[in-house]
């Protein structure tokens, strides 16, 4: 027997994965030189919207995934570094909150 997968479910799974992927490369570049107690609370905060975005992708929550989207690219633009990882995570979260709300209205 053969499963079928959603769109939206495979979604689901790439946003939990960019944001997996995203706290990895957050943390490697913590202890990098230069590094200041700013970084550690924008990397905190940058890591909790991620979070807060796959857990709406999770439990089926549209506001809680616009909330990681729109964190993940206003934070994107402030560090070009970081930004190379956010805003493709931001992207996953925001597709994932646009086909969420599509499949909600049907």
């Amino acid at each position: 027997m053969r499963k079928e997968y959603a769109t939206l479910d495979v979604l689901r799974g790439a946003s939990v994965v960019a944001v997996a992927l995203l706290t990895i490369i957050l943390l490697a570049l913590l202890p990098a030189p230069g590094y200041r107690t700013s970084r550690l609370v924008l990397f905190i905060i940058t890591i909790c919207l991620g979070w807060i975005g796959a857990a709406g992708a999770v439990f089926n929550r549209f506001r809680l995934l616009l909330i990681g989207a729109l964190g993940q690219f206003l934070l994107g633009f402030w560090n070009f570094t970081i930004g190379l990882v956010m805003l493709p995570t931001g992207a996953v979260l925001l597709v994932t909150a646009l086909l969420l709300r599509e499949n909600a209205d049907t």
